[in-house]
C-alpha cells in the first residue's frame, strides 16, 4: 500500500495482537500485500489555561477532570477547603490591606466573606465551588496565611521548576491548581507559646511555637556531602535556626574541591572558591 508512504501520521484507532487500525480512509488504495516499517510518533498535545480571573471563582471547571487535584488521597476533599480559606484570605487582604493573624475576628471574618464569595459565585454558575467549610482547616489556613517558612517554600519551589521543565513538552502540567498542606506537622497538645520574638524565625514561631524553636538551636548534627543537595540543606537549616546557637552546631564534610561545573547548581560557592573544600566554603 505505497499510496500512505510520506503521508501522516495518523491516528492508532485499535489494537489486536498482530494488527493496528489507522485513522485513514485507504480505499482509494491499492492493496496491501505485505509486510512495511511503521514509525510510532508522539504528537504534542495542546493544552489550554483559564485566566485567573476564571479559574480563581471556578477552580473545579479549570481542572482536568472537572475537579481539584488531590495531592494526598488520605486528605480527599481538602482542596476545595483550602480552596474555600484562599476565598477568605484573598477578599480579607483585598479589605484590609494586610493578611488575617492569628485572632477570633481575623477568622470570623474570612469566614463570611467567603461564604458570601461562594454564595454569589454560586448564583452565577451552578459548577462554581458550592460546600460545607471545615472550620478546623479553615481556621487553620486563616491563622498561618501570612507565615512564608523555608520547608514549604522548597517544596513549591520544586513544584514550580517541575512545571518548568514540563514547557519542553516532555510531561503533561498541572491544570490549573495544587492546594497542599502539612497540617498534620502541627504540635497537638495545647497552650503552645506562639508569640513572635522579633527575629527571623518568626513565622515558624507563629506556627510550631516557641519551645521547639528552642529545641532548632540546639540541635547538633553531621551531614556528609555539601553539593548540590547539601548547599540546599545547609541553607534551609540557617533559615530554620537548626544548630544556630552556641549550643547547637552543625557539621559538614565532603571531600571533594569545587570545580566550575558545580557553580550552576551549587549555589554557595562563587568563582572564587573553585579549587577549595566544599565542606569548608559551605560553611
Amino acid at each position: 500500500m505505497t499510496e500512505i508512504n510520506g503521508t501522516g501520521p495518523y491516528e492508532v484507532t485499535k489494537t489486536t495482537k498482530h494488527t493496528f487500525t489507522l485513522a485513514l480512509d485507504s480505499r482509494s488504495f491499492g492493496e496491501y500485500t505485505k509486510q512495511g516499517v511503521v514509525e510510532n510518533k508522539k504528537m504534542p498535545k495542546p493544552v489550554q489555561f483559564h485566566p485567573w480571573s476564571t479559574s480563581f471563582k471556578n477552580p473545579a471547571g479549570s481542572s482536568q477532570f472537572g475537579m481539584l487535584e488531590t495531592p494526598d488521597l488520605a486528605k480527599f476533599g481538602r482542596s476545595d477547603q483550602l480552596h474555600a480559606a484562599l476565598f477568605g484570605i484573598t477578599a480579607f487582604v483585598k479589605a484590609n490591606g494586610r493578611y488575617p493573624e492569628d485572632t477570633e475576628a481575623d477568622t470570623k471574618q474570612c469566614l463570611e466573606l467567603a461564604q458570601n464569595l461562594m454564595k454569589t459565585l454560586q448564583g452565577e454558575n451552578e459548577a462554581n465551588l458550592n460546600l460545607e467549610i471545615e472550620a478546623d482547616v479553615f481556621s487553620k489556613a486563616v491563622k498561618y496565611a501570612g507565615c512564608s517558612i523555608s520547608p514549604m517554600a522548597a517544596f513549591f519551589g520544586g513544584i514550580i521548576a517541575q512545571e518548568i521543565v514540563k514547557k519542553t513538552g516532555k510531561y503533561s502540567p498541572l491544570k490549573q491548581w495544587l492546594h497542599f498542606d502539612i497540617y498534620e506537622t502541627l504540635p497537638r497538645e495545647e497552650g503552645i507559646n506562639r508569640a513572635p520574638l522579633g527575629c527571623r524565625y518568626d513565622d515558624q514561631i507563629k506556627i510550631y511555637g516557641q519551645d521547639l524553636q528552642e529545641k532548632l538551636k540546639k540541635v547538633n548534627l553531621f551531614m556528609v556531602g555539601a553539593g548540590a543537595l547539601g548547599c540546599e540543606l545547609i541553607k534551609a537549616f540557617a533559615l530554620m535556626g537548626i544548630g544556630c546557637s552556641q549550643e547547637g552546631l552543625v557539621s559538614v564534610t565532603d571531600n571533594d574541591n569545587i570545580e566550575v561545573s558545580n557553580l550552576n547548581r551549587q549555589f554557595l560557592f562563587r568563582q572564587a572558591n573553585v579549587g577549595h573544600s566544599k565542606s569548608e566554603c559551605a560553611t
